[in-house]
């Protein structure tokens, strides 16, 4: 279905677009260094055009050159995230937190690896850390509280999508087609793009508000009267977009 879709892309968005977020390594001889940088982007390369594989052959090589390096570790874990094989991305994400216990970006990955096997408490934890460790990462708020609305927490999951689209309102349509993430549980779907309908509509944007609102409707909500309850519609309720809803 479309619109689950694009809601998936609220969940880990985000964990694809670490690839230049990576902490600096020490200082190897010149030649090494220029061997390893070469190895990391030729695999970024690959990562970016689905060529896992080559990917990893290429990251693994700079591992061999420096097996401390947090971006390797990291860049490799986002290979096998990929490809679906959790327990290796775990490992070499788990390695290069450990290696750097601040890494911001390997903490959101590696909350994207526990929600994908429906860990959850330890994918909120690892979030959490990342957005402790890095209050402007956009994506980990939205990770999180796609991660809290899977669990039933659907006010604290706004309220952590509404600080991502703070920081960055036009995040979701830019990662747009970049789409991997859970199945949201029962009604969850149909509450989840209701709630972006609400935070859109409460900065009076119209056109998302109505966007969202109509994937709600595809995704079963009916309970229309909530538009004319709850105040963050208060902007555009009058709208005659928005009160085709409350026809039903």
């Amino acid at each position: 279905m479309a619109v689950t879709k694009y809601i998936k892309l609220a969940f880990l968005g985000f964990v694809f677009f670490c690839l230049v977020s990576c902490a600096r390594q020490g200082k190897p001889n010149p030649e090494t260094a220029a061997v390893f940088n070469a190895h990391l982007r030729q695999g970024a390369d690959y990562l970016s055009q689905g060529s896992y594989a080559k990917a990893l052959e290429e990251f693994g090589k700079a591992l061999a050159l420096n097996p401390a390096s947090t971006r390797a570790h990291n860049l490799s874990g986002l290979a096998y995230f990929r490809q679906k094989d959790y327990r290796s991305a775990e490992d070499h994400f788990l390695k290069a937190i450990t290696l750097n216990p601040s890494f911001a970006s390997a903490y959101n990955n590696l909350g994207g690896v526990y929600a994908m096997q429906n860990q959850w408490d330890s994918a909120e934890k690892m979030l959490k850390k990342a957005i402790s460790l890095s209050p402007d990462m956009v994506s980990a708020y939205f990770s999180l509280g796609a991660v809290l609305f899977n669990i039933g927490e659907a006010e604290e999951g706004t309220a952590y999508f509404a600080k991502g689209i703070a920081l960055d309102p036009d995040y979701l349509e830019k990662r747009s087609t970049s789409v991997v993430g859970l199945s949201m549980r029962g009604a969850s779907l149909s509450e989840l793009c209701f709630a972006f309908a609400k935070l859109f509509a409460a900065t009076g944007n119209t056109e998302r508000a109505v966007e969202f609102l109509n994937k709600a409707k595809q995704a079963g909500f009916h309970d229309w009267q909530r538009i004319v309850q709850e105040r963050e519609f208060e902007k555009i309720r009058d709208d005659p977009k928005v009160r085709q809803f409350l026809k039903g």
